[in-house]
């Protein structure tokens, strides 16, 4: 078997390529290529079969990736090579893609949710600064994920005549036992802290969010904040009995004590280099600091405006900064010029960052509605339309038909766009998210059927 795990996440020395492998490696390099330039050409949708077409080139590609490691020797997990790398790319680009044409309910489409989930994962273990309340929107994707991937393997165990699985079922099925994996650690790192104690852990989880979030800030800026969250700090200290927490009901050392201290202690120690120290990264870091917020603005600016101006596939080229960064990191540590470790505010500051990055690029990524790009500009209107008719409805008071007539105007408009029943796109085929937009469309009929009938009884 091959690994797919990005370089900057694998800690295993990368083997040279065999002469064996080495035209395949040509070709996943073509394959990644020609996804780089489709993904350019913003001046014309995506056409499905092209898409296809390459991925069932990129099947046959893995198939014979398997076969020549099986010969060489080299099928165990571990072992991993130039070609995993570029294997890897193009299976996140495809898999952006997959999301662009509306397939979200295809294994493939999960590939880089998975990616982008692990990558949250690594970084909360990392810090150690989160909440069950953190883990619960990621917990509910995996479930979904488990579900498309259990659905897929019982299809492939009653079709008789598919043989070997489909390679891209084994890589999302390893990637997701990753991330269950990784979700049961952390999750049972706050599994031990006693009830007692968890208000206690949640509101320090926050004090130290934002005690980051004021390293962002200019000195004197900061400072009265800072005084305010010491003073919570110090009524928490306050609580301990000999150093320990109890719980209140029968005074008993309530478990957890190594979490919810340490992440006090930490607190504490955050809470003094911001207000001794002011700005909190050093010149030679800067760079990277204030590259890492042009890529968290950027991020912002399109979960404003995703629904109207996003293509999934954009998300490929933040994707590969984020991990390019993420590759500078040393056992979870950023390094200065000299090799050294950086201060531990600016650890903070830079992984607190690096976290919000990749925290909104899974935000993006499950935003995606299941609706192919050729019909986002039909899906959007019938939104906004959708959204106007409840307003009315809501704000609107009686109305007349002369009123309600532009509605009625836009709404004919639109479904006069379709084709026996269908929205086609300009090729004239049919493409995904029918259903959405079905119901959008016929939402909206409803809405003006009851708009139209509390005319007539006025």
């Amino acid at each position: 078997m091959f690994s797919t795990v990005p370089p900057s996440c694998s800690a295993a020395a990368e083997q040279p390529v065999s002469s064996g492998e080495q035209p395949i490696l040509s070709r996943l390099v073509e394959i990644r290529n020609r996804l780089a330039a489709l993904k350019k050409d913003r001046g014309n949708y995506y056409r499905p079969n092209d898409i296809v077409s390459l991925y069932n080139d990129l099947r046959k590609q893995v198939k014979h990736l398997q076969g020549v490691r099986a010969s060489e020797h080299h099928d165990d997990d571990v072992f991993k090579n130039r070609a995993d790398a570029v294997l890897d790319e193009c299976f996140q680009l495809f898999s952006l893609f997959y999301l662009a044409l509306g397939k979200n309910k295809e294994i493939p489409a999960t590939y880089v949710q998975l990616v982008t989930i692990k990558q949250n994962f690594e970084l909360m273990n990392d810090t150690g600064v989160y909440t069950d309340d953190d883990l619960v929107p990621f917990k509910v994707r995996l479930r979904e994920i488990r579900q498309l991937v259990d659905a897929e393997v019982a299809r492939e165990d009653e079709d008789e005549d598919q043989g070997e699985p489909k390679p891209e079922v084994l890589l999302v099925s390893r990637r997701l036992r990753q991330c269950e994996k990784e979700i049961a650690l952390l999750e049972e790192t706050t599994r031990v802290i006693a009830d007692a104690l968890m208000p206690v852990y949640e509101d320090l989880v926050r004090i130290r969010r934002r005690l980051t979030a004021l390293s962002f800030l200019p000195h004197d800026s900061a400072i009265a904040e800072a005084r305010e969250l010491q003073k919570r700090l110090i009524e928490i200290d306050d609580m301990r009995v000999d150093d320990r927490f109890v719980d209140p009901d029968d005074g008993a050392v309530a478990e957890g004590q190594t979490q919810v201290v340490g992440l006090l202690e930490e607190c504490f120690d955050r809470l003094h280099d911001l207000m001794a120290e002011g700005s909190t990264v050093p010149k030679d870091m800067m760079p990277l600091y204030e590259r890492l917020m042009e890529i968290r603005v950027q991020l912002e600016k399109l979960l404003l405006t995703s629904r109207w101006t996003l293509r999934e596939t954009d998300l490929w080229s933040y994707q590969v900064q984020l991990q390019d960064i993420d590759g500078m990191r040393r056992n979870g540590q950023f390094k200065d010029t000299n090799g050294e470790p950086a201060p531990q505010q600016a650890q903070a500051a830079l992984n607190f960052l690096l976290h919000k990055c990749y925290n909104l690029v899974y935000k993006l990524l499950s935003s995606s509605e299941p609706v192919a790009e050729t019909l986002m500009p039909v899906h959007n209107q019938l939104r906004t339309l959708r959204r106007c008719l409840l307003e009315v409805k809501k704000y609107g008071g009686p109305l007349s038909a002369r009123d309600l007539y532009p509605y009625q105007m836009k709404l004919s408009s639109i479904d006069n766009l379709r084709t026996d029943g269908k929205f086609l796109d300009d090729e004239g085929h049919i493409p995904e998210g029918q259903g959405v937009v079905m119901s959008l469309l016929n939402e909206c009929y409803d809405l003006m059927y009851e708009l139209m009938a509390a005319e007539v009884d006025e």
